[in-house]
């Protein structure tokens, strides 16, 4: 596991505030135990940094095969507030936005 990370039941590991300055909400990653150990350290920092994005609703979310990304991880999620949000393409990828 990631250190500062915490896992909260059998398929979801929580990254708390405050593992990066500035987070809003928590992070949350949906992964079992037998796939934790693929989880790239770097893909969890950017799930944690887009938790700091102005507008973000309640948790920023990574699925099962998160990877680290340009920005956003692959394999991440994030819901904005229709007034005070942002519009990323990073959430979506480069390649298809």
């Amino acid at each position: 596991m990631i250190e500062g990370t915490k896992r909260i039941d059998e398929n979801t590991i929580e990254i708390p505030i405050g593992f990066v300055d500035g987070m809003r909400v928590k992070g949350l990653i949906f992964v079992d135990r037998g796939l934790e150990e693929f989880l790239e350290e770097g893909a969890v920092k950017q799930v944690a940094n887009v938790a700091t994005l102005p507008g973000i609703v309640k948790a920023s979310l990574a699925m099962p095969d998160i990877h680290t990304g340009y920005g956003f991880s692959i394999g991440g999620v994030a819901a904005f507030d229709i007034n005070e949000g942002i519009v990323s393409p990073g959430g979506v990828g480069y390649d298809i936005n």
